[in-house]
């Protein structure tokens, strides 16, 4: 049977919590601690997403597209996608803005570091 993948999650309370290695933590350059299944890094999915997210040639709603893509592949759920939304609107003066979504995206995967992992 095959194994499903763990979601990702944006840590909001400091809880005790038995370590998963398949899980890797971090925190974005503006605070915002998550948890990451660490096999995300390998899905091709994910590197698309990244690109065009980052795509200064593509216009907003092509960017915003990919985002949101990558968004519902890490997150699966609504709830996942809001607490995300509101932690990232929390560390950017209450507005969660596609610049500020996209940039905490690149340094949650720059934390995990994509390429030597």
């Amino acid at each position: 049977m095959a194994e499903k993948r763990k979601k990702a999650e944006v840590v909001q309370e400091e809880v005790p919590v038995i370590q998963d290695p398949d899980l890797v933590e971090g925190i974005t350059r503006t605070g915002i601690k998550f948890k990451i299944d660490k096999r995300i890094k390998d899905d091709a999915r994910v590197m698309l997403y990244l690109t065009q997210m980052q795509n200064k040639s593509l216009d907003v709603f092509r960017q915003s597209e990919a985002l949101f893509s990558l968004l519902e592949l890490m997150f699966g759920t609504q709830d996942g996608l809001k607490v995300f939304m509101n932690e990232v609107a929390a560390h950017h003066n209450g507005v969660a803005d596609i610049p500020s979504l996209i940039q905490e995206l690149t340094d949650l995967f720059s934390s995990i570091n994509l390429k030597n992992s």
